[in-house]
C-alpha cells in the first residue's frame, strides 16, 4: 500500500527526523514536503532523506498567494499523489497515534472498513513545563495535554484527515480534501464508525463540534507549542504556511494544556526510535542535525538581548498552562460559536 504525506514545513531541522521516523514506522511509503525560506538546515535535511522517499520541493508562491495552498496545488498535480493509494496532509507537530493493536496506517485504513476518508481528531499538547529546547524526543518530552471530551476552545476539536488518493476528491485541503462537483464520500471517525452524511457533505466544516468523542482507533498527538524556548522561536519564524498569523499569547494559551498524562504514543516508540537509528545513518544527518540545534539556541540568545521578547518569554512561564473550562461554560460558548458562524 502506497500512502503519501504531505507537508510544509519552514526551520523545523530539531525535530523533523523524529517525525519523519514516526510516520515511516507507520507506513507511510512516500514524502512529500515543501520548505520555504529556511535559515536551519531543513532544506538540506530534507535533500539528504532523499533516500527514504523524500521528495523535497521549494515552496514560492507568486506575491500575494497563500504558501499552504500552493504547495496543496502542487502536490495534488504530483506523480506522487497520482500513484499513491491513500494521502495525508499533517505538520511537522502532529503525530498520528495508534491504539493497540493497531500498529500501522494499513491497519487503521483495515480497521475502518469501505471508508474514502478517516477522521484524525487532535488532542493539544503542552509543554509540561520545559523552558529551553532540548535534543529528547517529543514524543517522550511533552506527556500531557487536553482532557478527554474537551471542547474548548476550537482547536481541541479540529481534525485532519487520512483518504484514498483515488476516491471521490479534487484537491487536498489543509484539515479535508475537497469533494468533486456532485460527488460524495464514505467517512469513518477516529473510532472507524460511520460518519454522518451532513458532516461528508459540509467541506468546510473543520470541526468535530456536536458528534461523539471518537479515538478508539486513532488520535493525532498535536505538539503546537512545545518548550517556551521553541515557541519562541516560533513566533519569530512564523508558520510554514500561514505568514499573516501572529503567534502570541492567545495561541499559547489556546493550545498549552497540561491537564492530564497521555502516554498511549510511546506503545509505538520502539519502532520510531529504530526508525530514527536508521535514518541517522544516512550521510550528513547527525551532523545537520546537531548544527540545527545550535542555530536555534543561538537564535533564542540573540532574541532574548532584546526587552520585549525577555518580558513576553517571561508571560509565556507566567502563564504556565491552561485549564479546561467547566462544561456548562463551554457549552454556552459552543453554542455561541455555531450562532456567530451561521448569522
Amino acid at each position: 500500500m502506497k500512502i503519501l504525506l504531505v507537508s510544509t514545513l519552514r526551520d523545523e531541522a530539531p525535530h523533523l527526523l523524529e517525525w519523519v521516523a514516526h510516520h515511516r514506522a507507520l507506513g507511510v511509503t512516500d514524502f512529500l514536503l515543501f520548505s520555504n525560506d529556511c535559515s536551519d538546515g531543513t532544506d538540506a535535511m530534507l535533500d539528504a532523506l532523499a533516500p527514504l522517499g523524500v521528495v523535497h520541493l521549494v515552496n514560492a508562491p507568486p506575491e500575494g498567494k497563500s504558501l499552504q495552498w500552493n504547495a496543496l496545488k502542487q502536490a495534488w498535480a504530483h506523480d506522487l499523489r497520482k500513484a499513491a493509494d491513500w494521502v495525508l496532509c499533517i505538520d511537522c507537530d502532529e503525530f498520528i497515534n495508534l491504539r493497540p493493536p493497531l500498529a500501522s496506517l494499513p491497519d487503521l485504513i483495515g480497521a475502518c472498513g469501505e471508508a474514502d476518508a478517516i477522521v484524525l481528531p487532535w488532542r493539544l499538547f503542552g509543554h509540561n513545563g520545559h523552558r529551553h529546547l532540548s535534543e529528547a524526543l517529543t514524543l517522550e518530552l511533552f506527556t500531557r495535554a487536553a482532557p478527554e471530551r474537551c471542547n474548548y476552545p476550537v482547536g481541541a476539536r479540529l481534525f485532519k484527515t487520512l483518504f484514498k488518493a483515488q476516491g471521490p476528491f479534487r484537491q487536498i485541503g489543509v484539515h479535508r480534501p475537497r469533494l468533486k462537483k456532485g460527488a460524495t464520500a464514505r467517512w469513518a471517525d477516529g473510532s472507524g464508525a460511520p460518519m454522518p452524511e451532513v458532516f461528508a457533505l459540509a467541506e468546510q466544516r473543520i470541526t468535530l463540534f456536536g458528534l461523539p468523542e471518537a479515538t478508539a482507533l486513532v488520535q493525532l498527538n498535536h505538539y503546537s507549542v512545545r518548550s517556551a524556548e521553541s515557541f519562541m522561536l516560533k513566533r519569530d519564524r512564523g508558520l510554514p504556511n500561514r505568514r499573516g498569523k501572529p503567534i502570541d499569547l492567545t495561541y499559547w494559551v489556546e493550545r498549552n494544556f497540561n491537564v492530564v498524562e497521555d502516554t498511549s504514543i510511546h506503545g509505538l516508540l520502539p519502532a520510531t526510535k529504530a526508525e530514527l537509528a536508521r535514518i541517522l545513518q544516512l550521510p550528513g544527518l547527525s551532523d545537520l542535525r546537531e548544527k540545527a540545534i545550535a542555530h536555534h539556541h543561538a537564535a533564542f540568545e540573540a532574541m532574548m538581548k532584546q526587552e520585549a521578547s525577555v518580558k513576553f518569554f517571561g508571560r509565556l512561564l507566567l502563564a504556565a498552562s491552561s485549564q479546561p473550562l467547566p462544561r456548562d461554560v463551554i457549552n454556552d460558548l459552543v453554542q455561541r460559536y455555531q450562532d456567530s458562524q451561521n448569522d
